[in-house]
């Protein structure tokens, strides 16, 4: 008899893998009323979005391709970060005048945590900076307000206001909202020991993941551009904490129950899913394999795994089939992967899971059937998939035009119409790392976040690109075809 992970997951078999804590009751205190649906299929973005094969299609049946950037907010603030310099209106429009339709930001689930503590209230942004930043946190604040007076807030708004104001004004200039899960505990993300990296983790409880999941899918039922969420930033072992088992099956048992938790709440959102190694890899997941005995960089050993029962993780089994999106990332800093060519890098990505697009194998793939150690496998994927890139950069300078990663990554997304977001827009940081107005050279803007950090290099790379992956069918008032 063959398992699948629908019918393990209903046993309670792999639900908290991963966590020594038995299943509670999710507390719903403090839960946002239900709210209707958000969907208006006659306006712009043509919500609610679903899966087709390898497309993301809009209500009008067009494909859609994200094209967008990453709006840092999971620090110790939890507040969008970059405010306290630009008022949020001049910056959302810098960002969709070059073309970006699609904004990630981040959240910790800290901040739904703190609702729930707060008998249902939010926190306020007075609070929220005093608790981030300390002294200077008044100080702050006051310049975030000074700069947004068009915006209405007071040291009394709470940061999911502020959010409301994020999705409204992006709204208002064509770019659709995904909230991203980025981190439990607010803090800067990601390294193996900071108690936020895999299920069960020092800080990641997973009764409190899925009800944050919840909670942030029913809020989305407010902004009809909020067309699609995500499950987990960058899953990644744990450090020091050997009860929380890094496999395929802890993977899949909760990222079940993750999606289960979005789509029980809000049924038009698109679920992006991560995958192991800090979002790099999500083979097993695309070629269907027994995930007793699948592998991935550094992952715990099943040492019974051929002996049991095979398990598969198989997206059309679940009720979100049509909403399933597979998102990927890929830095030069990855442990694992060979980034040195870009037949390699090509490879690589058609392997982690961008198989799942239907392409044919990169030159860098062994053929079928062939034994060539200087080539990688490239099995072909069992389902068509959407498959976004989430995250990529570097340093924005002039070491980006000829810099073997981002080019090829550049080359292959255009090639394949493949959605993306860069990491990231924040020049600057309320507080990060322990140094607060911490500056960031991989940013696009900088630290004063006033212009672009380079110039240069937005005029030679990142307006090209943005030009050659064409129409998206996200653009506000679009025409385009149905193809």
């Amino acid at each position: 008899m063959l398992l699948s992970l629908r019918s393990l997951a209903s046993l309670g078999a792999l639900l908290l893998s991963g966590s020594s804590a038995a299943a509670a009751a999710i507390d719903t205190t403090g839960q946002l009323p239900l709210l209707p649906r958000q969907s208006d299929g006659g306006q712009w973005p043509y919500a609610p979005w679903s899966t087709d094969g390898r497309d993301v299609k809009n209500a009008r049946g067009q494909s859609v391709t994200p094209v967008g950037f990453n709006w840092p907010g999971s620090g110790e603030t939890m507040v969008p970060e970059g405010l306290r310099y630009v008022g949020a209106t001049t910056t959302v429009k810098r960002l969709a005048d070059l073309g970006f339709n699609f904004a990630r930001h981040t959240y910790a689930i800290q901040m739904i945590d703190e609702i729930y503590e707060n008998n249902g209230t939010d926190i306020t942004l007075e609070r929220a900076f005093l608790n981030g930043l300390g002294s200077n946190g008044t100080r702050v604040l006051q310049e975030i307000l000074d700069k947004n007076a068009d915006m209405g807030w007071t040291k009394e708004t709470t940061r999911l206001q502020v959010w409301d104001s994020l999705a409204k004004l992006e709204a208002e200039h064509g770019i659709v909202m995904h909230p991203d899960v980025h981190v439990s505990k607010a803090k800067w993300c990601c390294g193996n020991d900071d108690g936020n990296a895999w299920f069960g983790d020092l800080y990641f409880d997973i009764e409190n993941w899925k009800r944050g999941l919840g909670y942030m899918a029913n809020w989305a039922k407010n902004h009809t551009n909020v067309v699609s969420m995500s499950l987990h930033n960058e899953l990644r072992p744990a450090t020091g904490r050997p009860e929380a088992e890094y496999t395929w099956l802890t993977w899949a048992g909760n990222m079940t129950a993750g999606a289960d938790a979005i789509h029980e709440a809000n049924s038009d959102l698109l679920i992006t899913f991560s995958g192991l190694q800090y979002d790099q890899d999500l083979s097993a997941v695309v070629q269907e394999a027994n995930l007793n005995i699948a592998t991935a960089f550094k992952i715990d050993p099943v040492r019974d795994g051929r002996r049991r029962e095979p398990v598969y993780f198989k997206i059309d089994e679940h009720p979100w089939a049509d909403k399933a999106v597979l998102e990927l990332h890929l830095y030069d800093q990855s442990a694992d992967a060979d980034t040195g060519s870009c037949d390699a890098i090509q490879a690589q990505l058609y392997y982690y899971g961008f198989s799942a697009l239907g392409m044919d194998p990169p030159s860098g793939c062994a053929k079928e059937g062939e034994q060539d150690d200087t080539k990688y496998p490239c099995p072909a994927p069992a389902r068509k998939t959407p498959v976004w890139l989430t995250e990529f950069g570097q340093a924005q300078d002039s070491t980006l035009n000829n810099a073997t990663l981002a080019n090829c990554l550049r080359e292959f997304t255009i090639d394949h119409k493949i959605g993306w977001a860069v990491w990231s827009i924040a020049g600057s940081y309320y507080t990060r790392q322990g140094t607060q107005d911490l500056d960031d050279t991989w940013a696009l803007l900088n630290h004063e976040w006033t212009d672009w950090r380079d110039e240069a290099t937005i005029e030679s790379y990142w307006k090209p690109y943005i030009a050659a992956m064409g129409t998206t069918n996200i653009e506000k008032n679009s025409t385009s075809s149905t193809q």
